[in-house]
């Protein structure tokens, strides 16, 4: 794809998750080409350090695991914006845990983060988003590959990707896309690991063939969906309802040499916290 910005410029956008990670990327993608852009989050600097490496756009803090906070989150967002033409929901939270340990606060957290919060932001972007509108939520592809001790992310996906066919039915006026990422280096996505359990799950994610030769870069992926979507809004006649990343080639082999590099990468993450 060109880096023409027409698809963009202007439109207005709404990118959940936007303090790190592929959100942030994408946010970063969006507004370089021209968008308006929120960036939203939790983390009220992290927001502002983005906006201003933006150099435009709006930074609103919002835990969507906060009823309230979500629906302030899109009026605010579609007043600044004058209506939204794109929301991109990147938000998660993913905890390393077995099925006989996971508490009902568990379970509480994963849940209302990964699929409470998608339903009540889209719910509260109805009656805001205009003709065309695009609404973009990230997936797994751990969804019917289940990874031991990710069993209740997993399980949150599934209830996510199901939330996304159920929007398309009530809403045929909107178009709902389904982003399927696979793994990517350069997220927060094991910030919540406890690294004692992950030590003791990774060898089974080996021998069941779950990590991946390759990793995706985090900066790249932002890059693609932005770019994705950006046709996407610019072709209304056409429903993009489904867009899988992954690396190119990566099948899932995995060996001795991953479990340490991650294990590693994991108490290098908790301790810059």
């Amino acid at each position: 794809m060109g880096d023409r910005g027409d698809e963009l410029a202007g439109r207005r956008v709404l990118v959940v998750g936007a303090s790190a990670g592929i959100g942030r990327e994408a946010a970063l993608r969006f507004a370089d080409r021209g968008a308006d852009v929120v960036f939203s989050g939790r983390r009220q600097d992290k927001l502002d350090e983005a906006v201003t490496l933006a150099g435009r756009g709006h930074a609103i803090a919002a835990d969507v695991t906060d009823p309230d906070q979500c629906h302030a989150l899109v009026s605010r967002a579609a007043e600044l914006l004058d209506g939204i033409d794109l929301v991109v929901f990147c938000a998660a939270v993913s905890r390393i845990l077995r099925l006989r340990e996971a508490t009902a606060e568990d379970w509480d957290a994963i849940l209302r983060t990964n699929v409470v919060g998608p339903a009540l932001v889209l719910q509260s972007a109805l009656p805001h988003l205009r003709p065309g509108a695009v609404v973009a939520l990230l997936s797994s592809e751990s969804v019917g590959a289940p990874f031991p001790g990710l069993v209740p992310y997993g399980t949150s996906k599934a209830a996510l990707e199901e939330l996304i066919r159920g929007f398309r039915v009530e809403h045929p006026e909107v178009r709902f896309c389904r982003v399927t990422i696979g793994s990517t280096e350069g997220t927060e996505f094991a910030r919540d690991f406890d690294l004692e359990v992950a030590a003791e799950l990774f060898p089974r994610w080996v021998a069941l063939g779950r990590l991946p030769d390759r990793l995706m870069l985090a900066d790249e992926v932002g890059r693609v969906l932005a770019d994705s979507l950006a046709v996407a809004l610019a072709t209304p006649g056409v429903d993009c309802q489904d867009l899988v990343l992954r690396a190119p080639g990566a099948e899932a082999t995995g060996d001795a040499d991953d479990f340490v590099a991650m294990v590693e990468g994991l108490s290098a993450l908790q301790q810059t916290d």
